[in-house]
């Protein structure tokens, strides 16, 4: 199996309608769905698709109404009531006070069932998760003041430090010491903030291993200068989609594990056996340094404008000339590489293939009925057409869905069973070469 697994099951956001695929495919596929028997005695349950959200509705069957999605781990009350219907077995819950129903399937009564993507340390009064005795920890945080920061702790701070992007200066605080030497006066609002707790370091945990979960969207941090660091929130487990989303060239993706006290890191382009940061192992809270690189010359300039969108990039729907809308690199007829993904309609019996409980079965965002030859894309791709290299179907894909998660040049393929869309995206790989064809 490649390096990095497959966003299975889509991305968050996806604006497809759904609604029942027909009675036929219902019957030729019933033998490989996958219930959940019978119904499940009232009680507690949690969310178990692997690390995607799974649809709260407001009744059972595909062709419902979609309440909420609800994540992964996510705790429910079970009520009494099941129906079976689109070849799953419907449960009735409540979360959070809000009634409806799940596909049994994807939910567990066994919370050592859930594999969450890794457990953060307790987090402290003051926000951010508590380090190991002597060990650092980073984290964003709402105060301003770096001395209240340091009260709010539950431990002895011996010092915090902030990057000031745009400067690229270290900021810092240390308690206790003269006004001259602290440069930290106050942290800006939503701030990235190092503390270091007090004592010496004897002991840490592992950093976490990686995993098939892809989930979030990733965050557009702001642009530092040219082989600047910038730092914020990932918003996505992908450190490639990360990459993909940022308005300038990345050189390198970092990410500070607070438990095993280790620094990762993704390099973009380099072989997967030196990447120490893969796929996974961040969260989507996790905070990260990213390193820009020097310019591609075929990227719009991505210095902060006024309005905080990166400037000299064409505003929205106006394309520089010989490139599409957002500094996208897709050229007719050349080749590149980008991620690869898939989403589907029908869950098999590879567990190892299905995500948040598929179900996109129905209308896609140009107003068709998902079919082979299916793609998400980006909603400026929206009618594109492309081929992707070593795909052993042949197929020529049409970008015709799209949705909150696919971004840029990223490509998300549909299938009508995860099975078959697994055994597929085995071959491709997590990124391929795809060509763009002309109109």
């Amino acid at each position: 199996m490649p390096a990095g697994s497959p966003h299975i099951g889509g991305p968050r956001g996806r604006v497809s309608r759904f609604v029942p695929i027909p009675l036929l495919v219902l019957m030729v596929f019933a033998a490989t769905l996958a219930s959940g028997g019978t119904a499940r005695a009232q009680g507690v349950a949690w969310v178990d698709t692997g690390g995607d959200c799974l649809v709260l509705r407001d009744a059972p069957g595909l062709g419902s109404n979609r309440l909420r999605c609800l994540d992964h781990g996510a705790e429910l009350t079970l009520l009494e009531g099941a129906q079976a219907l689109d070849g799953f077995t419907w449960q009735r819950v409540t979360f959070e006070g809000q009634p409806g129903w799940v596909a049994d399937f994807y939910i567990t009564v066994d919370p050592g069932e859930v594999q969450v993507l890794h457990e953060p340390a307790a987090p402290t009064s003051g926000g951010l998760i508590a380090p190991p005795v002597g060990g650092l920890t980073i984290g964003v945080t709402t105060e301003a003041d770096p001395a209240a920061l340091v009260a709010a702790q539950g431990y002895p701070v011996v010092g915090v430090w902030s990057l000031d992007v745009a400067s690229q200066e270290l900021r810092q605080y240390l308690p206790g010491a003269p006004a001259f030497v602290n440069t930290l006066d106050a942290i800006p609002s939503g701030g990235v903030v190092v503390l270091r707790r007090g004592g010496v370091l004897t002991a840490a945990g592992a950093p976490p291993a990686a995993s098939l979960t892809v989930a979030g969207t990733p965050n557009r941090l702001v642009a530092p200068p040219v082989g600047g660091v910038t730092q914020g929130v990932s918003g996505t487990t992908d450190p490639r989609f990360l990459v993909e989303a940022q308005g300038f060239t990345v050189q390198s993706v970092a990410y500070f594990h607070v438990g095993s006290q280790q620094w990762l890191v993704y390099l973009p382009g380099a072989p997967d056996h030196v990447q120490s940061l893969q796929q996974g192992q961040l969260r989507v809270d996790s905070v990260v340094s990213v390193r820009r690189g020097a310019d591609d010359p075929n990227r719009p300039p991505a210095s902060e404008g006024p309005s905080g969108e990166p400037a000299g990039e064409a505003p929205s729907g106006e394309a520089p000339a010989g490139e599409e809308p957002g500094g996208a690199p897709s050229v007719v007829g050349v080749p590149f590489e980008t991620s690869i993904t898939y989403y589907y309609c029908v869950p098999g019996s590879n567990p190892a293939s299905i995500g948040d409980g598929g179900g996109y079965c129905g209308g896609m965002a140009n107003g068709q009925v998902v079919h082979d030859g299916a793609a998400a894309c980006a909603a400026d791709k929206l009618g594109q057409r492309f081929t992707i290299e070593g795909d052993p179907t042949g197929r020529v894909y049409t970008c015709e869905d799209t949705g909150g998660a696919v971004l840029n040049d990223h490509r998300d393929i549909w299938f009508m069973h995860s099975d078959e869309g697994y055994a597929w995206w085995v071959q491709v790989g997590s990124r391929a070469r795809i060509t763009v064809l002309a109109d």
